[in-house]
């Protein structure tokens, strides 16, 4: 319940007062388990994919922001589960994405880990890759956010207007990549093809044409 009027409330809020515009909402898979693969810029990030797809969507929070009273209750609410950012990877973040998929739903990545500090694309973590590999055969959608760095920039505490847009990809075709054989190398090959497809999309979102 409580999802759904958040969702609701950012809904109206980037649409209302920073004029979101979705594109390719139509890739978005009506049902079955999927994963969403955006770049970040911004803490809002988040919620704004999620206001801009009809199904509920899960992702990952640092860890430690479970533990922040109020906030943590909160964000546990809103399909948030946590991750611990050790540069290796979490297993209990891998294994609660495959719970998730294996129940049908939609999972909301960020490949790059972090948040971009220029609003360049990143490179992206072998981790993305490795839940991909291990997701074979779940569409992957790249989604590339503009503008949510202007909104709330690193260090702010208030939001600034800036338009804001969110464009989803069609699928990711991985077929060949699953008949490699599995290693940190393919992983990493892996996630840079997500980020040339959000890359695309950039340019797109670029192309006032």
């Amino acid at each position: 319940m409580l999802y759904f009027l958040g969702h609701s409330f950012f809904k109206l809020l980037f649409t209302g007062i920073f004029r979101l515009k979705i594109k390719g909402a139509e890739n978005i898979p009506a049902d079955g388990p999927a994963l969403i693969c955006a770049n970040h810029q911004s803490f809002i990030d988040p919620p704004l994919v999620g206001s801009a797809v009809k199904r509920p969507v899960h992702y990952m929070a640092r860890h430690d922001l479970f533990t922040v009273p109020v906030l943590g209750w909160l964000i546990s609410r809103v399909k948030a589960f946590p991750v611990k950012r050790s540069g290796v990877g979490d297993p209990g973040a891998f294994k609660n994405i495959q719970r998730l998929l294996e129940g049908k739903e939609i999972v909301l990545l960020f490949p790059e880990g972090t948040r971009s500090r220029d609003g360049y694309l990143q490179k992206p973590l072998p981790g993305a890759g490795l839940i991909v590999y291990q997701a074979k055969d779940i569409p992957v959608i790249p989604c590339y956010v503009d503008g949510s760095r202007e909104v709330l920039p690193r260090g702010s505490k208030f939001l600034h207007y800036h338009r804001l847009k969110v464009i989803f990809g069609k699928p990711i075709d991985f077929s060949a990549y699953y008949q490699k054989e599995r290693s940190k190398d393919l992983y990493r090959e892996m996630s840079a093809r997500i980020m040339q497809e959000i890359a695309n999309l950039k340019a797109q979102a670029n192309d006032k044409n």
